[in-house]
């Protein structure tokens, strides 16, 4: 529930919606909230991401953030060179380097656990070899990491690493790259293999950011002190959002078997504005303003108001695949359904659930990526969506003022999450990561049968920056995109017994 100061501020009418930020405070020391970078690590002499082979050594570059694992940032690309190693490089057929973005979904259910593995990206480049390859040949090559990727139909930002354990379902988006060397076969002794192949884990971080900057303040209402002001979504702003709050009986109420009767009048008494576009960075307050409109009943607009709660959820959604016990029943279903249908027909137990591969756009003909019909229809391998959703912070309410009898309006802002470590994103309808504005207003407990409760529910989308240019952090940093690395932090849950990292 949200409380008022012990005297609450008056509301300055004459305040105006602001966009200005104002110029942050530099200390020597780092707070808590900022990252501070190894000059040592930015030394172009600095330590290396080495793998090793029996015949190949990969050098993905120099070590900058202080990660676990190579990271990269939004339109990064992963830049490194091969070494041939080891003896007869003659026999050396091709060596490919593929990328690899991977969804790994697991839900706990009654029936046991069902996991489901879906390859959302996979681009691999051939390495043009010299006609007589030596050993200590080196060959460079780079591969762009995709910004969006389309899957089932949805085009989405391509999604940061992730690990979330929650109630029994485990969302986790992985990436990796592979090296391959194939050999000649038909040359080589029965006791070695013809193919080597080194996989890398990669870390993607992309920087996510507004479309717009940021409004410092919910302007006022421009219309005048009227008693009979009904709306305050007529001309309080371009840039503000207004949603009226839906009426409904308490479930302890007399009218909780026909919560929606008899509310007709309720619809448009109180409203809900925020900023628009429903975007805001990471760890930065969002600020509100409720409008409470009941002329007529004075005395139920000032109960309303000291029963307000804010809260910001945090929610994922996952697909799994059928179970198979699931997976029997749907087919021996299909049959009796339908004994007359095609013997060549393909029943569900039998359909990839493996949805499409990123389809590439490259004109490079050194590259190649798998590709095939975005068509939902391998939904009909996963199960219904799991919804686990936690509280991630609450409102709080600044100024209370009476506008007129009966009308009060409040304003109040609500924390984004934690700085730089939120970001909203999807992979194609198999998994979500969203957030949303929950806005609760109950009746007191001794007029439940009298006055409802209200609600509102609101989506908004996080991102892990701040609104601005991203030119002038390209420039700081030589060009090298900078990884949010704020959203490394869900990644120390796959390390550790804490599972309620948010």
């Amino acid at each position: 529930m949200l409380n008022f100061p012990a005297e609450p501020d008056s509301l300055d009418f004459d305040t105006i919606g602001s966009t200005a930020l104002s110029t942050p405070a530099y200390s020597p020391v780092p707070s808590r909230t900022e990252i501070s970078l190894d000059a040592k690590r930015l030394s172009p002499h600095g330590p290396s991401w080495v793998y090793k082979t029996k015949h190949m050594s990969i050098d993905l570059g120099r070590r900058l953030w202080g990660t676990s694992s190579p990271a990269y940032g939004l339109h990064d690309k992963i830049e490194g060179s091969i070494r041939l190693s080891g003896p007869h490089p003659e026999l050396i057929e091709d060596i490919s380097v593929t990328l690899e973005g991977n969804l790994v979904t697991t839900v706990l259910g009654d029936g046991g656990i069902a996991r489901s593995n879906t390859l959302f990206m996979h681009h691999a480049i051939f390495l043009p070899l010299s006609s007589h390859p030596t050993e200590g040949d080196e060959y460079p090559f780079f591969i762009s990491i995709p910004s969006e990727i389309t899957l089932q139909g949805v085009t989405a930002l391509t999604p940061p690493s992730f690990y979330r354990l929650h109630l029994g379902v485990t969302g986790e988006i992985s990436y990796s790259l592979k090296v391959t060397m194939t050999r000649q076969a038909s040359r080589m002794s029965f006791k070695h293999e013809p193919t080597e192949t080194q996989a890398i884990s990669i870390l993607y971080f992309p920087k996510t950011r507004p479309s717009d900057p940021p409004l410092a303040d919910i302007p006022k209402p421009l219309s005048d002190r009227d008693p009979h002001f009904e709306s305050p979504s007529v001309n309080i702003s371009e840039h503000v959002d207004t949603f009226p709050l839906s009426p409904r009986w308490s479930a302890a109420s007399s009218h909780a078997k026909h919560p929606l009767t008899d509310l007709e009048a309720s619809k448009r008494s109180i409203f809900f504005s925020i900023p628009a576009p429903q975007s805001f960075a990471s760890g930065e307050p969002i600020p509100f303003f409720l409008s409470l409109v009941f002329p007529d009943s004075p005395a139920q607009a000032a109960l309303y108001t000291k029963t307000i709660t804010v809260t910001l959820m945090k929610q994922l959604t996952v697909r799994s695949a059928k179970s198979p016990l699931r997976k029997l029943f749907s087919r021996s279903k299909s049959r009796v359904s339908s004994p007359k249908s095609s013997k060549t027909s393909t029943p569900l137990h039998s359909r990839s659930a493996s949805p499409v591969p990123f389809e590439d756009d490259s004109d490079d003909a050194s590259s190649h990526s798998d590709t095939g019909s975005s068509s939902t229809a391998n939904l009909d391998a996963y199960g219904p969506p799991v919804v686990r959703r936690w509280k991630l912070t609450s409102g709080h309410l600044e100024t209370r003022s009476e506008y007129s009898e009966g009308v009060y309006l409040l304003r109040g802002w609500i924390s984004a999450g934690e700085l730089g470590r939120g970001c909203s994103w999807r992979v194609g309808q198999i998994a979500q990561l969203q957030y949303f504005l929950v806005v609760e207003i109950a009746s007191p407990a001794w007029m439940e049968d009298h006055i409802p409760a209200f609600h509102l529910e609101k989506e908004i989308e996080i991102t892990t920056d701040c609104w601005e240019t991203m030119n002038r952090e390209l420039q700081s940093m030589g060009g090298v995109p900078t990884p949010a690395l704020g959203l490394e932090r869900c990644l120390l849950e796959r390390e550790s017994d804490y599972y309620e990292v948010i």
